[in-house]
């Protein structure tokens, strides 16, 4: 992860400094933080573009602050990979969940207060164990 998010490395050291005080602004920081790990993320593996796409039937947004949608389209542009199979085959429904759930939980991160050191553990690993997940689909370009 270093050498391809090497930004979000420091990110994490600052997540893992925010959960261990006893402030709660601090765990909503971390977790606010995961955040930008997800646009690091998406910027990666599908930069954001201006046009949109159509899906599944439906229109989607793939700007800059769409990171989750683009997230998205990278594992679904990647699922016929026999990688893709091996590490998330019949999952992806999970790996949605996930997402759909870290994204809310940032949001609350932004706006509220998280109220548990545990609830803001939960989300900062989910998040590091999903860039784990979809790094393992990414092929760099060199």
């Amino acid at each position: 992860m270093g050498d391809l998010l090497p930004e979000s490395v420091t990110r994490f050291n600052a997540i893992y400094d925010n959960l261990l005080s006893e402030n709660t602004e601090d765990w909503s920081n971390a977790v606010h933080s995961c955040r930008r790990i997800l646009e690091d993320l998406a910027d990666l593996v599908f930069p954001a573009q201006s046009k949109e796409q159509t899906r599944n039937g439906k229109k989607i947004k793939l700007g800059k602050d769409n990171y989750i949608n683009r997230i998205i389209c990278f594992v679904e542009d990647n699922s016929g990979s026999e990688r893709f199979e091996h590490l998330i085959g019949a999952h992806i429904s999970f790996l949605g969940e996930r997402l759909d759930s870290i994204f809310q939980a940032t949001q609350k991160g932004s706006h509220t207060t998280i109220m548990s050191r545990e609830e803001a553990d939960r989300y900062v690993i989910y998040t590091y164990m999903i860039i784990g997940d979809i790094l393992s689909l990414y092929q760099p370009p060199y």
